[in-house]
């Protein structure tokens, strides 16, 4: 039995009443690790026998190390235990007199049963989801067009996705024997919605018959009438820059929905910005009239695309990379001008990246 004088030196600093009238289960006990109270919440799930002053369920049920620290040390201690199926955030609290002395412990036991399943849940979820990303970021990587040459087109390119999915995508294939087309395109935002606008296009793209994939602006038409009937929110759209270099002709025909920064042409360090009206494709514009021009290539000429990250880039700042930087670049180098732009832009920022970055140079030969 518990030193009735033990118990009246506890009574004095605890306020039982208080305790019995918690919704959590509470206990208190003296220096000799003896319980001398158990609250109503506690007897009615546990059950107790008020003779033996133990939890009907038995004591082993709770780690008595725990105690015996918060006993020794005075310190507060939180922990968790298991009773059968649930689970219990515990708080152990020294009782404490005037004196300094500690006469025991009041431990107050929380169900977090039901949040403790849903962080669980949760975990599965994200690691889940963390699994179908970095697939669907596999996936996007996989369709990226091969570097190297394509007849007399050589094809280079740097993509670097600011997260792991991109809103990004571009392409290079071969239409016929006579025709390779081109393309950069932008979606909107940064995620998974985004990558899958990216895969709609490499899709639709190359599944478009050859006399439509021959015409930058019925391929952009047909691109557009395709996306608005998928019936997405109007906040889902993207830009894209289509074109078709014709090998006969040494002739490069393009249309614009609505990307920037423009493509450039580059000729002995000079750069030709391809203009082309016509508006972004999304349900805004379901009606959309892209125009359709025309320039000649030579060899030694390069297309130089790009994605709005590059240009919009800032500094610490807030300054923006911006087009004359990359102009800059253009004339000052003849080679590596993929890696010139990238090793001057991450000088200029010198942060983490917040925009997705993709270049595509198309070099003729």
């Amino acid at each position: 039995m518990v030193d009735k004088m033990e118990r009246e030196k506890i009574d004095e600093n605890v306020d039982f009443q208080v305790l019995n009238a918690i919704a959590d289960l509470v206990r208190v006990l003296d220096y000799k690790e003896k319980v001398v109270f158990v609250n109503k919440a506690m007897e009615d799930l546990l059950g107790y026998d008020p003779d033996k002053k133990v939890c009907i369920l038995g004591e082993d049920l709770f780690d008595p190390e725990i105690t015996r620290r918060a006993l020794m040390s005075g310190e507060v201690i939180q922990r968790e235990e298991n009773i059968g199926s649930m689970v219990f955030s515990v708080k152990c609290s020294p009782i404490i007199n005037k004196k300094g002395e500690i006469l025991g412990v009041v431990e107050v036991f929380r169900n977090v049963t039901m949040a403790r399943k849903l962080q669980k849940e949760l975990i599965d979820k994200n690691r889940f989801m963390t699994n179908e990303t970095n697939a669907a970021s596999l996936i996007q990587k996989k369709v990226l067009p091969d570097k190297g040459f394509i007849k007399n087109l050589k094809v280079n390119y740097l993509y670097k996705p600011s997260t792991i999915l991109s809103g990004d995508m571009f392409d290079v294939f071969q239409i016929d024997d006579d025709n390779i087309g081109m393309y950069i395109a932008d979606s909107v935002g940064h995620g998974f919605a985004a990558s899958m606008v990216t895969m709609f296009i490499k899709s639709m793209v190359r599944t478009l018959d050859k006399s439509v994939q021959n015409s930058p602006k019925k391929t952009l038409t047909e691109l557009c009438k395709r996306f608005t009937g998928l019936k997405l929110e109007i906040e889902n759209y993207f830009t894209c820059f289509y074109g078709v270099y014709n090998l006969k002709k040494r002739s490069f025909t393009f249309s614009n929905a609505g990307h920037l920064p423009l493509p450039l042409r580059v000729r002995d360090r000079e750069a030709l910005s391809l203009e082309s009206r016509g508006y972004p494709i999304s349900r805004f514009f379901a009606k959309p009239d892209y125009e359709e021009k025309e320039i000649k290539l030579y060899a030694g000429d390069y297309l130089l695309f790009m994605t709005d990250g590059v240009e919009e880039a800032r500094n610490p700042d807030k300054e923006a990379f911006g087009h004359k930087r990359v102009l800059d670049i253009v004339s000052n180098y003849n080679s590596d001008i993929l890696d010139k732009i990238n090793n001057e832009l991450e000088e200029f920022t010198d942060s983490p990246q917040v925009d997705d970055i993709s270049m595509l140079l198309v070099s003729v030969w």
